[in-house]
């Protein structure tokens, strides 16, 4: 039986239904299945609350005594930290200064040290001068005092062989004939007057030997006795 075709006009509700829906079924088969559509939320289903976000933490300001604490902590490490580089810093300069104080000390002690050397010297050397100018003073005063000094001087050389010779100035040469001639002519003794010769000395020759008592030459060995020498006695004069 062939298929009769109704028009569609006439087609009850039910038919166009059936035949829509098959029409629908088979396209749906025809095409290649896709995923199921997500349903669209109905606006009285209930909705499903996101989780919140965690809270921002707070600022915390500080407070008046925290200021105050956080200043003090502050002045007191900067306190500390002064104090270290102003102690440093003066402890360098002591240092400094007693290093400057006691080469001043040096200076100063080397200085005195050498100012009474310099006194003392010149002390020494004016004793030396006086004592110096009192001999020939009195020698000049009292010329009998050459006589020891001849008399030694003879001794010294008594009993060597030749012709002994007593060399005397000119002025003592009468006071040494009238006190000692005659006890030297017995020797053999020569009296020669030498105006090289300063008053209040002599000098004794006999062969090879040869005895200086020359004013000059006793008062060196005086100052060489106590230590002090000639060039020395030169320099200061």
């Amino acid at each position: 039986m062939k298929d009769r075709l109704i028009p569609k006009e006439k087609l009850t509700a039910y038919q166009r239904w059936e035949v829509a829906a098959f029409a629908t079924e088979q396209r749906a088969a025809q095409l290649p299945s896709e995923p199921p559509a997500v349903e669209a939320l109905s606006p009285l289903a209930p909705t499903i609350a996101a989780e919140p976000a965690p809270p921002e933490p707070a600022v915390v300001l500080p407070t008046a005594e925290d200021v105050q604490r956080i200043e003090e902590e502050a002045r007191a490490s900067g306190y500390a930290d002064g104090y270290a580089a102003g102690y440093a810093t003066g402890s360098t300069a002591a240092k400094d200064a007693a290093t400057t104080l006691a080469a001043l000390m040096d200076n100063l002690q080397q200085a005195l040290a050498e100012i009474d050397q310099n006194v003392a010297d010149q002390l020494l050397g004016l004793a030396i001068e006086i004592a110096n100018q009192v001999l020939r003073q009195s020698l000049r005063v009292r010329p009998e005092l050459l006589l020891p000094v001849v008399r030694e001087a003879v001794s010294t050389l008594h009993g060597h062989h030749g012709q002994p010779m007593l060399f005397v100035n000119p002025q003592d040469a009468a006071l040494v004939r009238s006190h000692l001639g005659e006890r030297l002519a017995h020797a053999n003794w020569r009296i020669i007057d030498d105006s090289a010769l300063s008053a209040g000395g002599c000098r004794v020759e006999l062969g090879a030997g040869e005895v200086d008592a020359t004013v000059e030459t006793r008062w060196r060995r005086v100052i060489e006795a106590i230590g002090v020498s000639q060039e020395w006695l030169d320099v200061r004069g």
